[in-house]
């Protein structure tokens, strides 16, 4: 129907170009009134056009945001996956089956410091310290979070301390006093590294309280 339309329209423009040139002044004073009316529909047409555009643009852009949304969402189901399985691993005290899920959850998004920061604390409590080490220094230096840059601080120090690297052990925890004050954890190291001569055996705190309170419920 449209292109009907359309050759009709072409049709009376070709009549009018063909006639045009050998027309009286008369003749082409109404050639050049058809071709306003034709102007004046074609006008019509394109501001018809470009509003019915418009609205395909919008309707382009709508589906690919529900797009983008639904991807965003499937990936946070799979993100989350692990990362919770990891953190109910982890509070069994399941370490092991834990680091294997928070290693799956910084693989699908590493720059996830919480995640990092629970990896790192299972190695902590697995006995494998320089690999936990490395992930809290990243911690340390990488986190937003000041509550998560504390606990990596005083598990550094934990690690310094189990190394009997007391003066080493003592900055990290100082670090993680000043860091969350309200953090008690570094506090009460500090306090058994300078006292560790007088009261026997370095008892330490590696933060596993703190450690709960992010725990997702």
């Amino acid at each position: 129907m449209i292109e009907q339309w359309f050759d009709a329209m072409n049709d009376t423009l070709d009549e009018l170009l063909s006639r045009y040139p050998k027309a009286s002044d008369q003749e082409k004073k109404d050639l050049t009134e058809q071709w306003n009316v034709l102007k004046s529909i074609s006008d019509d047409i394109i501001e018809a056009w470009l509003r019915f555009e418009d609205k395909m643009a919008l309707f382009r852009t709508l589906t690919q945001e529900h797009d983008i949304a639904a991807q965003a969402h499937d990936y946070s189901d799979v993100l989350m996956g692990p990362y919770v399985k990891g953190q109910g691993y982890f509070k069994l005290q399941m370490f092991r089956d834990a680091a294997g899920q928070f290693e799956e959850t910084l693989r699908l998004e590493p720059e996830l410091n919480i995640a990092r920061l629970f990896l790192a604390m299972c190695r902590m409590h697995l006995g494998h310290f320089p690999e936990a080490q490395r992930h809290f220094q990243l911690i340390a230096a990488l986190a937003d979070e000041a509550k998560l840059r504390a606990i990596a601080y005083n598990a550094l120090g934990c690690i310094q301390a189990v190394g009997a690297n007391l003066k080493l052990a003592e900055s990290y925890f100082r670090q993680a006093a000043e860091t969350d004050p309200t953090f008690e954890d570094p506090k009460r190291n500090l306090e058994s590294c300078r006292s560790l001569s007088a009261k026997g055996p370095l008892k330490l705190q590696f933060g596993s309280s703190e450690m709960q309170t992010l725990v997702m419920t």
